[in-house]
Order: C-alpha cells, then sequence, then structure tokens
C-alpha cells in the first residue's frame, strides 16, 4: 500500500483542512528543491540505469508482494463478513483499488469506490461491500500502528523533527498508536460488538484479529523493503530502523491533508534518514520507487479494469437486449462496450500524471530540455481535462487525446523513453473507450474569438519566455516551487501566473456545460399537449399549462415528459403523460438527452406505477411523501367516521357560506373578485407564488379550469380550482386561496363541497394533494433520506406544518399513496432536492415562507 495515501482519521469536513495542506505541500516541496537543488536531473536517467536489473527486480518483486499480501486484506474480510469469493475475483478488486488509491491519494475513499464497483458486478450486497471496505481500513491501519509507533518510541526526536511535534507529544502518540493495537486484540478476545440499532459493529474472532496485525505488518515491511533496496548499499540504514522511519513518513504524510501525502512524505524521510543517505541517492531511489510500486502497478490496474468494465458492461447490454426482446449482435462480432466507470477511471490516470509533472515539474526519467514550468503548465492542462474526461465531455477527450500526444511527441524527440511511453500508454488507454465520451459537441468555431485567442497567447508567451531564457536562465523549478521561492526574478513570475490564467482561461472552455438554451413551446406543441391531456392524462398532467415546463415527446409523439432545467438537475414534473406504450421509449430517450448534456434526471412526485422502469434506467427512488385520495362510491357525511365534517358543513351553512362550481367557461366574470382574494392571501403570508410543482395565479390558467367558489353574503371569500383526469374518474384540487379575515371553517366547508360535487358528477375519487414526508420511517433499518425527512416530521413544524396538513387530510378518512423521487443515487437526492425547491419556490427561503 502506498506510503502516502493510507486511511485519515482527520475530520473530512473542517473547512481549514485543505488551506493547512496547501501550506505544508508548499513548505515540503521547496525544503525538497533546497535539499536537492544540486542535484543534476539531466543525470537522472543514467542514475537510474546504474542501479542494475539486481536492484530492479529485488524491488519490483518486494512490490510484487505487497500488492499480493493486500489481496490478503480482502480475504480476512471477506471471511469476516460471511460471504466466500473466489481468489480470481476478489484479488482483482483488491489490486485495482490499492493501485489506484496509491496513485490518486485518498485511497480511503477511491479504493472504496473501485471496490465497490468490482464487488457489485459479483453479487456481492451493499451492506457486504460496507463491511469489507471498513474491515480492510482498520487491518491497514493495525500495521500503521505498530510500525509507526514503534518508529516514534525508538527515536522521538527524529520523529518530532519530521512531524513538526515536540518529544512529549511524539511519545504520547507513539504509545497511543501501541495502545491502540493491544486494545483492538483485547476487544476481539473478550469483548462484544459495539453500536447501535443497524449500526453494530461484530468483533472479529480473536484468530482473526491476530491474522490482521500479522498481515498489515507483513505488507507494510514489504512495501518499505521496496525503497530500501533501492538505496545506496553503502548509505542505507538496517531495515528495521528504516521500516519505522518509513511508517513515521508515511504518518506525516497523513496528517498533512495533502491529497497522497506527496512531498511531505519525502521530505519527512529527509529528515529522518538524510544524515546518513546522501541527497543524490535518496533522490534516485524515491523516483525508482515511485516507478516500481506505483506507475506500474497503475498501469496494469488501468488495463485490468478497462478489460473488467468492458466485459460487465458487454454482458449487461446483452442482458438488457434479452429483456426488451431486442436482437443483439451478429454472431461472433465483438461487443464492445465502454463502461460508465470508464472515464472516471482514465480521469484518475490522466489526473495523476497531471498532480505530479505540476508538483515535481517533470515525470519520472525525464532527459528533457525543456524548462520544469513549462512541464508543470502541461500538467496543469491535464487536470483541467481530467476533470472534463470523469464528466465524460467529447471535447476533454479531444483535448486530452492532443495534450498527450503532444507530449509523447516531444519526449520521443529527446529520447525521454519513459515519459513518451508513459503519455503514450494513456493515449491507447483513451482510443477504445472513445464512445464513452459522448456529452456535448466536439471543439467548433468560436461564436466570440477573444478568449480562446486570449488564452493562446498567455500560454504561448509563458511558454517561449521560460523555454527562451527569460531573464537568464529557465527556471529549473517546478510551478509551485518557483512560485514561492524568493530566487525566481519577477518576471519569469509573471509569465508563470500568465501561463496559468491562460490555461485556466482554455480549460473553462473545456468544461463548460452544455446546457440546453432556454426555449418556449410553440403553438404546436401546446396544441399537442392539450390533445395528450386530454385524452389520457392524470389530474397533474395539467401543470402542463403553468407556462413553465419544456416538453419531451416520446418518438411516436402520443406521449410527453414535463420538465424545466435547475442546475444540473432535468426535473420531469409527474409521470410520463400519454399512451401507456410509449413509456419506456419516452424515459429512455429522455435519459439519455440529459446524459448527452451531462445533466441529472430527477423525476419528481411520481407513483410507483413506473419503478423497474426508473431503476433500469439507473435511479433509485426514496418516498416523497402519501397522497390523499378519497374514494367517492363510499363517501358519505353520515354516521361517527366523518361527523366533525358534517358539523363543519352545518355550521358554514348557518353562516351564510355558499359554494359553488363553476364551469370553466363561466370563469371569466369572476376574475377580479379572484385575484382580490388572491393578493390578500399572498400578502397575509408575506409569500410570492409558487410554480412548477402547482399552480399559481394567472388568469388565463385559472380560466381553463372548473373553479369552486365560497361566498360569504355575495362576496368571494375563497376559491380553489379543479382537475379533472382524461378519463373522468378522478378530481383534484390545484390552486386554493382564502381571505385571512374569512370564517376559519372555509376551507373544510370548500372540501367537503368540492367531494359531494365530485360524487354527484359520477367521478370515483378525489385527491387532497401530497402531504410532504408523510410516512417516512423512522424506525428499524431506515434509508438516510427516511431519516433525514422523519426527522423534519418531527421537529421541523416551526418551519411547514407537515402534521397539521397530514392530520387535516386524515380527517376526510382517505387512502394514502405514496408519492416518490426518482434520482441517481450517492449525493444526488439532496442535490436535485435543492433544485426542486429552487424551482418550486424560488429559493429555499421561498418554500419555507409558504
Amino acid at each position: 500500500m502506498s506510503p502516502t495515501s493510507r486511511p485519515s482519521a482527520r475530520p473530512a469536513r473542517h473547512l481549514l483542512a485543505p488551506l493547512v495542506g496547501v501550506v505544508l505541500l508548499a513548505a515540503a516541496v521547496v525544503l525538497l528543491h533546497r535539499t536537492l537543488r544540486h542535484y543534476s536531473w539531466a543525470e537522472l536517467g543514467g542514475d537510474l540505469l546504474a542501479l542494475g536489473p539486481g536492484v530492479a527486480l529485488a524491488a519490483l518483486g518486494a512490490t510484487a508482494v505487497s500488492y499480493l499480501a493486500m489481496t490478503g486484506y480482502d480475504a480476512l474480510a471477506l471471511r469476516y463478513v460471511e460471504h466466500p469469493l473466489p481468489y480470481r475475483r476478489y484479488g482483482l478488486a483488491s489490486f485495482v483499488a490499492t493501485a489506484f488509491g496509491n496513485n490518486l491519494g485518498a485511497s480511503a475513499v477511491v479504493g472504496a469506490a473501485l471496490r465497490a464497483r468490482v464487488y457489485s458486478s459479483w453479487q456481492v450486497p451493499g451492506s457486504a461491500i460496507t463491511r469489507i471496505i471498513g474491515f480492510n481500513a482498520v487491518t491497514l491501519a493495525l500495521g500503521a500502528a505498530v510500525l509507526a509507533g514503534t518508529g516514534v518510541l525508538h527515536d522521538p526526536v527524529r520523529a518530532g523533527e519530521a512531524l513538526h511535534l515536540p518529544r512529549a507529544a511524539v511519545l504520547a502518540l507513539g504509545s497511543l498508536l501501541l495502545a491502540s493495537v493491544v486494545g483492538y486484540l483485547a476487544w476481539a478476545a473478550a469483548g462484544r460488538s459495539v453500536g447501535a440499532r443497524r449500526w453494530r459493529v461484530a468483533k472479529p474472532s480473536p484468530g482473526l484479529a491476530v491474522a490482521q496485525v500479522l498481515l498489515s505488518t507483513f505488507e507494510w515491511l514489504t512495501m518499505a523493503a521496496a525503497l530500501h533496496v533501492l538505496l545506496p548499499a553503502g548509505d542505507r540504514l538496517p531495515f528495521l530502523p528504516f521500516a519505522a522511519a518509513f511508517a513515521v513518513a508515511t504518518l506525516a504524510g497523513l496528517v498533512s491533508n495533502v491529497p497522497g501525502g506527496l512531498g511531505v512524505f519525502e521530505t519527512a524521510l529527509v529528515v529522518l534518514i538524510g544524515s546518513t543517505t546522501s541527497p543524490a541517492g535518496l533522490a534516485v531511489a524515491l523516483v525508482a520507487y515511485r516507478l516500481c510500486y506505483f506507475v506500474l502497478p497503475l498501469l496494469l490496474a488501468a488495463v485490468l479494469l478497462v478489460a473488467h468494465e468492458a466485459r460487465r458492461g458487454a454482458t449487461a447490454l446483452g442482458a438488457a437486449r434479452t429483456a426488451a426482446g431486442t436482437p443483439g449482435p451478429a454472431a461472433g462480432s465483438p461487443v464492445r462496450v465502454p463502461s460508465v466507470l470508464t472515464p472516471s477511471v482514465l480521469a484518475l490516470s490522466v489526473a495523476g500524471a497531471g498532480v505530479f509533472m505540476v508538483v515535481v515539474g517533470d515525470l519520472p526519467g525525464r532527459a528533457l530540455d525543456v524548462s520544469a514550468v513549462t512541464i508543470s503548465l502541461a500538467g496543469l492542462s491535464a487536470l483541467l481535462v481530467a476533470r472534463g474526461l470523469h464528466l465524460r465531455l467529447r471535447r476533454a477527450w479531444v483535448a486530452t487525446v492532443v495534450l498527450l500526444t503532444g507530449v509523447t511527441a516531444v519526449a520521443a524527440a529527446h529520447g525521454d523513453l519513459v515519459l513518451s511511453a508513459v503519455t503514450a500508454g494513456l493515449a491507447l488507454l483513451l482510443v477504445p473507450a472513445r464512445t464513452a465520451f459522448h456529452r456535448g459537441a466536439p471543439f467548433a468555431l468560436p461564436r466570440n474569438p477573444v478568449w480562446p485567442v486570449t488564452a493562446a497567447a498567455l500560454v504561448g508567451a509563458a511558454v517561449w519566455w521560460h523555454e527562451s531564457g527569460g531573464s537568464g536562465g529557465a527556471v529549473d523549478a517546478p510551478l509551485l516551487v518557483a512560485s514561492v521561492s524568493g530566487d525566481t526574478p519577477g518576471a519569469d513570475r509573471l509569465a508563470m501566473a500568465a501561463g496559468a490564467v491562460g490555461i485556466l482561461i482554455g480549460g473553462r472552455r473545456v468544461l463548460r456545460a452544455a446546457a440546453p438554451t432556454p426555449k418556449a413551446p410553440c403553438e404546436v406543441e401546446m396544441a399537442r399537449v392539450s390533445e395528450i391531456v386530454a385524452r389520457s392524462g392524470r389530474c397533474t398532467s395539467h401543470l402542463a399549462f403553468t407556462g413553465d415546463k419544456r416538453f419531451h415527446f416520446s418518438p411516436a409523439g402520443t406521449s410527453f415528459l414535463m420538465y424545466q432545467v435547475e442546475g444540473r438537475s432535468w426535473v420531469v414534473m409527474g409521470d410520463p403523460v400519454g399512451d401507456p406504450r410509449d413509456v419506456q421509449d419516452l424515459v429512455g430517450s429522455f435519459v439519455a438527452l440529459v446524459d448527452r448534456h451531462g445533466g441529472r434526471p430527477v423525476f419528481y412526485n411520481v407513483a410507483a406505477d413506473h419503478a423497474d422502469l426508473y431503476r433500469r434506467c439507473g435511479l433509485s427512488l426514496a418516498k416523497l411523501g402519501e397522497e390523499a385520495v378519497v374514494p367517492l362510491d363510499d363517501f358519505t357525511l353520515t354516521g361517527k367516521a366523518r361527523v366533525n365534517l358534517r358539523n363543519c358543513r352545518n355550521k358554514s351553512q348557518r353562516m351564510g357560506l355558499t359554494v359553488d362550481v363553476v364551469p370553466a367557461q363561466d370563469v371569466a366574470p369572476l376574475l377580479p373578485a379572484l385575484r382580490e382574494v388572491s393578493d390578500a392571501w399572498l400578502t397575509h403570508r408575506n409569500g410570492k407564488e409558487k410554480r412548477f410543482s402547482l399552480g399559481a395565479f394567472d388568469e388565463e390558467y385559472v380560466a381553463r379550469f372548473p373553479l369552486a367558489v365560497v361566498r360569504h353574503e355575495g362576496r368571494v371569500v375563497a376559491f380553489a380550482t379543479l382537475w379533472t383526469d382524461g378519463e373522468g374518474r378522478e378530481v383534484q384540487v390545484d390552486l386554493m386561496r382564502r381571505l385571512p379575515d374569512g370564517p376559519r371553517t372555509v376551507m373544510t366547508y370548500l372540501f367537503v363541497e368540492c367531494i359531494l360535487w365530485a360524487k354527484e358528477n359520477g367521478f370515483a375519487s378525489f385527491s387532497l394533494g401530497v402531504a410532504p414526508l408523510a410516512g417516512l420511517r423512522g424506525d428499524a433499518r431506515p434509508s438516510a433520506w427516511d431519516r433525514v425527512g422523519h426527522l423534519l416530521w418531527t421537529h421541523g413544524e416551526r418551519f411547514y406544518n407537515f402534521k397539521g396538513l397530514r392530520a387535516f387530510k386524515q380527517g376526510f378518512q382517505p387512502r394514502w399513496r405514496t408519492c416518490y423521487v426518482a434520482v441517481p443515487g450517492g449525493l444526488a437526492l439532496p442535490n436535485a432536492m435543492v433544485d426542486v425547491a429552487t424551482l418550486v419556490g424560488g429559493g429555499i427561503r421561498g418554500v419555507v415562507r409558504g
């Protein structure tokens, strides 16, 4: 495992962590630069070759044993979760996760994601994957604690210098690390499972715990051995003291908050063993170590993962075609389907090379007559296009291939086989995955050439300045070091800043989101929408006429989705409207459209009717609330069950209230009075119109529907618009307004009369609308969304009347119908709900204020 990418217990949400990491990284790189400034990097290639094949084979052997030992972590974890797998499967998951985590830093995150990806393809349950990841993290930490604790207690003075801690703190840290290992073994031998409810952590058996400590310690020793054999033979420390120093340096990289601990690990090692090892020998050993333990396993892991994902994609495509009843490819023809993960894997690989070039101003083995600043600028470009690769942007793929091809050509022309091999290998991995980068359009002539020309001019000027000698010679330091070094002339700093700004300007064009242009529906589209809604629409399909929706039609044109774009979310309001036979093609084409634009599909307030279809499209369903639906065949005000409704109706009638249901064609004369009621209601609530998920007071919109009007002594005191579905079976209340000083019973009375009217006119049910967050579980085994929703339901009355609204609707004795929101997994749900809130209320404040 990487010495600089171990899982850390630091608080990931601490706001100062990134800033501290940047400061420590800069300080570490400056120290390394000053320590090794007398070493001629032009001689690096020859020095690497001078190590000899025997030393290289020994380092590669230690590397192989270390990675092999890491697969043992997964073997123990699978025994712990009681889910056996053959070695060919969990060995792949372990190697790929370890190789990428080592190179890219944040191995706890990267490794967990890749392990989850590979294990899920072998049908390992999600709960077991989570436990495997946690078990591996503990195993890794045990070996680190043994070696690091031993190291700091063995030489607390040097450890304190490396960690920038006083001697007493170092001794306490070492004792704590060793005590934690002893405590873990004692817990496994005589303790009990810890936690509460579903969050209980089962203790391992004593034998399994001992195996964890021994295996992890052995793996750390083999990793240290891969570097130890590369040190000059005459300058080497004895192996065990070196392994302890190696572990302490790793701990320094962890606490630095630097991604991967890059630079900090090397600096700590210089402090700990620099007095016994020559700077030149240590520099060559560290570069060779990075090649053996990092670069070569990364390239192999990338090939294995892309091959695994291609096989998985081909299998998934065949299954999908079989389920859909569509023919597969011709017999014997290859099926090449780049997986959805392939862009992320390639992006991580390109980003890893970019980070190394930015920080080091080089790639291992460079013999180029090119300044370190120029190489750092190329690394910055690689970081930017890597982000575009992760987003699957077509223009990012083009830019990356061009960048890697250019670097390969320059490296090959100068005889640098290592650099050209690395960049050519990455470019070759990108070529077969070309079809996975389908979002947006490739580069085209810009409408406004000012910014592209500016970017090219700034980068060109910076490169010319540093390659032509600048103010007296090219800056022989990477971008980060040269920026903070006091030896860099001001003109050179200005040129570096210009180049960085130019790359950022160009990167902005590469990463620019391909959002659709706002487009109001034309008369032809609205006529088609009206026809579909009148024929087969549900009640909520009338939201298509609010004027704030876009429409996506099925290929046959007999169904549609109404949606709006907010941020990255393409929010569909309700289920598909129209011919049920078109639903699969409609939803599939919409999800593909969203994906091409790099967006996030969100299906808001949908029923369970199409749950399987949403899941097949890669979406997860989360409960949004419950809709109250009153069956009308047996609805009556007689009897004990609805005595409160009966009493409210009688009281309202005695006060002189009357309710009339006005047909849509007769609503226009009432609009001035309705406007007065609506304005008074909004003013009283100090709010503004909601939209998207319900109608707003727009005279043209209100006049489209039947209207229930409550009058008191001839004056309109309340009203509600009524939706009816295309089959004439259900009625639903939409826009409701009342005078603030009207009778308190007016809304209950309005609902009662509307329900009675619907029953008299032959409708089968009456919808009272959705009670948000109703029915979300807070008991055993709820989802994270259920827990958050239940918490809001329980304690959020000061912001929204959740319980009161449900209690009001429960008084009508309805049947509760579950409503869902379908979104991609992960953090998409909270982000999507924020976007929906923005659409509905013009921001969170508008939603809360009502």
